[in-house]
């Protein structure tokens, strides 16, 4: 490469905080930043770019530019732990090469499918409690308005209804932000053994209500050393307290609620050091296998009724599995002979 062209190509690269890519008229890499390679990877270096850049138009972009001088738009999905939405812009550059600038619109894409999400998601669950609230309210000013105990009874009710709105507002709020987070990973360091033990001992308190427990089990080894994993850690606090809650609600009364923190296990179930596993187990009723996959879909319930007695609004594994991807990390549900396993697998770190 010449000198005045790799000045031009690193001019250009500081200009955009966008990946940026060369290629000679076959395709094959000649130059790429390092937004490129961390996207792509540093293999792409020298090797023909649609080995790696997977679209059905993007040979024949490349031949507009070529031979045409046409610039050309794509988009591009990538299908990873978490989706990922780009633009791609073709365009000749020098003599015989062609520019690609890698635009990332995950988050703006992201943004309006989450805004059409929440209306169609609030314009549905919200129509029965409200349609109940219309209903009690017309009944205290008509047929009830003298009745005491029917009105202490409906006012009641009405109460129980406006707190199941509040807090599905506040679940889908809370899903929209984690969401549009979902595509970058968060880089602070969280000690994952004490964030646990502080998320235990606040619902100690509501598991002492239903007459259980929660013991928490420090698996990791070596004893004496904490596990610590990338992470956010309201949010990950956030992921604790859901499942923990699940599993109070869900739970046999007088039962244990058992938190285990141990080495993860890969792809392949083989363990390895450097993944870190909290799981939460409780005992209560199996859930039917063809309702696991299931039960992280919004609003997914598999026995409604009891659910929406015991205040729960379909959202808690629903946001539980989007921070977990976030956090590019593996939640897996199992339920047999009455046990439930709520097992979220995280990248550990080592200390400094």
């Amino acid at each position: 490469m010449k000198v005045d062209q790799k000045d031009r190509f690193d001019s250009l690269s500081e200009l955009f905080d966008e990946a940026i890519i060369i290629v000679d008229e076959a395709g094959v890499v000649t130059r790429s930043n390092a937004k490129a390679f961390d996207l792509l990877g540093t293999q792409i270096t020298y090797n023909p770019l649609d080995n790696f850049l997977r679209h059905p138009d993007f040979l024949t972009a490349l031949d507009a530019a070529s031979s045409m001088g046409k610039k050309t738009d794509l988009n591009y999905t990538r299908m990873g732990h978490v989706r990922r939405d780009f633009k791609i812009r073709i365009a000749p550059y020098e003599v015989d090469e062609i520019i690609l600038i890698i635009f990332d619109t995950t988050l703006e894409n992201s943004v309006e499918r989450i805004q059409s999400e929440f209306v169609a998601n609030v314009s549905h669950e919200l129509r029965s409690p409200l349609t109940a609230l219309a209903g009690f309210i017309e009944t205290l000013q008509t047929s009830a308005k003298d009745d005491t105990e029917a009105r202490t009874r409906f006012l009641e009710i009405m109460q129980n209804e406006a707190d199941r709105m509040q807090r599905l507002i506040d679940g889908l709020l809370s899903l929209s932000r984690v969401e549009a987070e979902e595509h970058r990973p968060p880089r602070n360091q969280v000690d994952l053994m004490q964030l646990v033990e502080t998320v235990v001992a606040a619902q100690q308190h509501r598991a002492g209500a239903n007459n259980m427990e929660i013991v928490v089990r420090n698996e990791w080894p070596p004893q004496d050393e904490l596990p610590l994993v990338r992470g956010a850690e309201d949010e990950l606090s956030e992921v604790f307290h859901n499942l923990l809650e699940n599993a109070i609600k869900y739970g046999r009364d007088g039962s244990q609620i058992d938190v285990r923190v141990t080495t993860g296990r890969g792809i392949n179930q083989q363990f390895r050091p450097d993944l870190v596993r909290v799981q939460v187990i409780n005992i209560g009723e199996t859930i039917p296998e063809e309702h696991l996959a299931r039960l992280t879909e919004r609003f997914y319930r598999v026995d409604k009724g009891r659910a929406r007695s015991m205040g729960g609004s379909g959202l808690g594994l629903a946001i539980v599995k989007h921070i977990v991807n976030r956090h590019r990390g593996r939640l897996r549900i199992t339920s047999s002979a009455g046990e439930t396993c709520f097992s979220v697998t995280l990248q550990g770190i080592k200390k400094d």
